[in-house]
């Protein structure tokens, strides 16, 4: 076979070959010299490159290293438009809101769609396959089958108060829910704050009796927590005069904290998984793992906005499985996954984190961690298997005496030189200057 997958000579034309210095399936150890052989769609074949049956052809071996196709557990695609408040620095969730919403106000909802697609190729580009996709406008729907990704899209319910919801609001939401739908749907209650109380506990039911996942936003202002305990009104200063009629303003909050409230409403559970959680304390991120409800982390998104760091080095230290996400390009530099999983893994050795499968566990949580979070079959999304569909990237990257997972955590943003989604390359390049093949010393085998 020639470089990345393309036939030469004879043997299976329906079959491609992908070989590369290693190939780590994440969910077994890291394969030296590794291929993996696509028929249809699935993985037909996997293992040491010499070892590829022979009516395949013989693979050519390309420099760097072949993961499972990414997984962004967290973004927000059609707003790849907003790179001018992306641009921005802010001093909090709430300043960063006023901005967002005054961009939001003066779209040309036609605008939608395009930027949607624009944001699925750009993450194709850096090697994500799959995407938890929250959508808040009908029209930014289908960006994902389009562009030929793969992931759930996330029905987005926000602002919706008690007599909203009954006004029209939840028949209007089920109409959408039902619509036609391109991939698989989830529901994305937006916030606990953003949302009363009986509406996220409506919207759960829902989903717990068509089966659906949900996705949510969770601890990721510093003034959330004043809400739920004391009706503190700060979080919801974008909504303007409308603020007061929330419920929890209303009857001056709840008195307990963030993860507490979420869960009396049902939210926390094993379809959820949450954003952010930055402003969790020990117990209620302990909540959050009893419940078995998992935590999509976005550092970048939240260096932008002027937020704390995540608890990175807590939720591992803890037994979490978390899993990564890039936000939207209103509040990120990119939407590189793998510039996240870096940012990550500064954090973590920052906070203290000691434990020397760091690497192996920032891998895990841009793939097999955010599989499991959107409860993706994991035996083939995030990890690679024979017989599991055939989603794979392959980061241009020189790993020398290092731990192949270490090379692509630490040198894989930018350098995705090739993207799979169901055996179909949807991406494919490197930098001009690379020489992309990875040339064995005469006496290596296998």
């Amino acid at each position: 076979m020639t470089s990345d997958g393309q036939r030469r000579g004879e043997g299976d034309l329906t079959a491609a070959v992908y070989a590369a210095e290693w190939l780590v399936p994440v969910s077994a150890p890291p394969i030296q010299h590794g291929a993996v052989v696509v028929q249809e769609g699935c993985i037909a074949w996997m293992g040491r490159a010499a070892d590829v049956p022979a009516e395949f052809g013989v693979p050519v071996i390309e420099r760097g290293v072949i993961v499972p196709g990414l997984v962004n557990a967290h973004t927000h695609l059609q707003y790849t438009g907003f790179l001018d408040v992306g641009a921005q620095r802010y001093d909090g969730f709430e300043h960063w809101s006023d901005v967002f919403g005054e961009a939001y106000d003066a779209v040309d909802p036609a605008s939608w769609a395009p930027a949607a697609r624009r944001g699925a190729r750009m993450g194709l580009q850096s090697g994500t396959t799959v995407f938890a996709e929250i959508v808040t406008d009908h029209p930014a729907r289908g960006a994902l089958a389009e562009t030929g990704a793969g992931g759930i899209e996330y029905l987005e319910s926000i602002a919706e108060r008690n007599d909203t919801w009954a006004a029209g609001g939840r028949d209007g939401f089920l109409a959408w829910l039902e619509g036609p739908a391109s991939v698989r749907v989830g529901i994305s209650p937006h916030a606990p704050y953003s949302l009363d109380g009986s509406v996220i506990t409506d919207l759960m039911r829902i989903a717990a009796e068509r089966g659906l996942r949900v996705h949510s936003h969770l601890g990721e202002s510093a003034v959330e927590a004043d809400l739920y305990r004391h009706g503190d009104d700060r979080v919801l200063g974008p909504y303007g005069d409308l603020r007061d009629e929330f419920e929890l303003v209303r009857i001056g909050g709840t008195g307990v904290a963030t993860a507490e409230y979420a869960d009396g409403l049902g939210l926390l559970g094993p379809a959820t998984h949450v954003a952010h959680a930055i402003y969790l304390d020990r117990a209620e991120r302990d909540l959050l793992r009893a419940r078995d409800t998992q935590v999509a982390l976005c550092p970048r998104s939240n260096a932008v906005i002027g937020l704390d760091d995540a608890p990175v080095a807590a939720y591992l230290t803890e037994g979490h499985e978390i899993s990564v996400g890039t936000d939207s390009l209103a509040s990120s530099p990119s939407l590189d996954l793998m510039a996240d999983v870096r940012e990550l893994t500064r954090l973590a050795r920052a906070q203290g984190y000691r434990g020397d499968d760091l690497h192996e566990r920032m891998l895990r949580a841009a793939t097999l961690g955010g599989a499991i979070a959107m409860g993706l079959d994991t035996s083939g999304y995030g990890a690679l298997a024979v017989g599991g569909p055939a989603d794979l990237a392959r980061f241009d990257v020189v790993v020398g005496e290092r731990d192949p997972r270490e090379a692509v955590v630490v040198d894989g943003a930018g350098r995705c030189a090739l993207t799979v989604c169901a055996g179909i390359v949807r991406h494919s390049g490197s930098r001009p200057d690379a020489d992309r093949t990875y040339r064995r010393p005469a006496a290596a085998r296998g």
